[in-house]
């Protein structure tokens, strides 16, 4: 939704870190006093992004959390949520006392196996965050594009308009990005709407035809694993175009001035959800963290001026970020023009659907 740095990043990042702690500074403290004295220690937390929106947040809203918590923080990064759930099947113990999990299907699974703490509501207050946007269990957050990407240097000519264009690569020949992983990536999904299926007929998806779809431009796939990777690849041209996160994009073309577009119609959308396990070792720490995220008002704007990823927290709304961002933010015509992944869906099939792509993937 990870890792590569350079100067003009870590003078934005600085100058996200400045923004955020004097607002932090300036605005009265966040957490209620009896909840601060709960509270100390180490936290570890499930990082399911790292890279720029990691490094974003860890220079916003998790710095203001530890200015006023004291609080240690320490992210462990993991780009999919298998080390998670292997961890809780097995009863093991875990380092983590906040889990982000990256789609709102990992969540669910999670959720109905029974490995999450409820919320606990003297803790976070429901009340600074939509209704829809949480549940006794979790709290949505970062909610980001899943969007076709191009390289504008390689079709100066005539530029690809459609998710759908990746499987056309006689037109718009060279390589092609998709992250190695079957969810948050659209790759199944891309698959099946440059097949012909519709956008209301999409899940459940069709896995023989998708993995049909894809054997055609097999050979032409360079797979990523992180977001910073995806973003390298589509920048030096190696690939010509692919899917990537909405907020890496962002932060490529406007920091480091890339040759990047893209194109919202039949891209999709998710949203990660910030959570507490069982078996959290500082689980107060861990509420109090997400409490924190969804009450930090100008945390999140610096944030979101970071990694245009935003939450649904009362009085936040997509005016409150600048004209700017609109064209980042999945949020009016962007959210109607793009395809959200079904949660339902991959929370129910996520272990079939990674096992066959893992098997598709080692094929030659």
């Amino acid at each position: 939704m990870g890792n590569g740095t350079n100067k003009t990043a870590a003078i934005a990042l600085g100058a996200l870190a400045t923004l955020s702690v004097a607002a932090a500074a300036m605005a009265a403290d966040i957490l209620p006093a009896d909840v601060k004295a709960k509270i100390s220690g180490e936290l570890v937390w499930h990082d399911a992004s790292g890279g720029a929106t990691t490094r974003t947040r860890e220079q916003t809203v998790i710095k203001d959390f530890v200015a006023e918590t004291g609080v240690q923080v320490k992210g462990d990064f993991n780009s999919d949520m298998t080390k998670f759930f292997a961890a809780m099947d097995s009863g093991a113990s875990i380092p983590w006392s906040m889990i982000e999990f990256p789609t709102k299907g990992d969540f669910i699974k999670a959720r109905d196996a029974g490995y999450l703490q409820k919320l606990d509501p003297s803790i976070v207050d429901f009340k600074r965050i939509n209704p829809t946007a949480h549940d006794d269990y979790g709290v949505d957050v970062l909610r980001y594009g899943i969007v076709f990407t191009y390289n504008k240097d390689k079709f100066k000519d005539s530029a690809p308009k459609s998710i759908a264009d990746i499987f056309d690569v006689k037109r718009y020949p060279g390589k092609r990005c998709l992250f190695k992983y079957p969810q948050f990536g659209g790759v199944l999904e891309s698959a099946l709407l440059a097949d012909g299926i519709t956008r209301d007929k999409l899940y459940p998806l069709d896995l023989d035809k998708a993995f049909t779809k894809l054997d055609s431009i097999k050979s032409d796939i360079l797979w990523w694993s992180n977001g910073d990777d995806a973003i390298r690849l589509l920048s030096s041209g190696e690939c010509a175009m692919g899917i990537a996160w909405s907020g890496r994009v962002y932060g490529a073309v406007t920091n480091d001035k890339a040759p990047l577009a893209i194109a919202w119609e039949n891209s999709l959308y998710s949203q990660a959800v910030y959570a507490v396990p069982n078996g959290a070792p500082n689980a107060v720490a861990g509420q109090a963290m997400i409490a924190h995220f969804i009450g930090d008002t100008e945390g999140q704007k610096a944030l979101v001026k970071g990694i245009t990823y935003t939450t649904d927290i009362v009085g936040l709304d997509s005016t409150a970020y600048g004209e700017d961002l609109a064209p980042w933010i999945v949020a009016g015509d962007n959210a109607k023009q793009a395809i959200e992944e079904n949660a339902d869906y991959y929370a129910k099939n996520i272990t079939n659907v990674v096992d066959r792509f893992n098997r598709w993937v080692a094929l030659n």
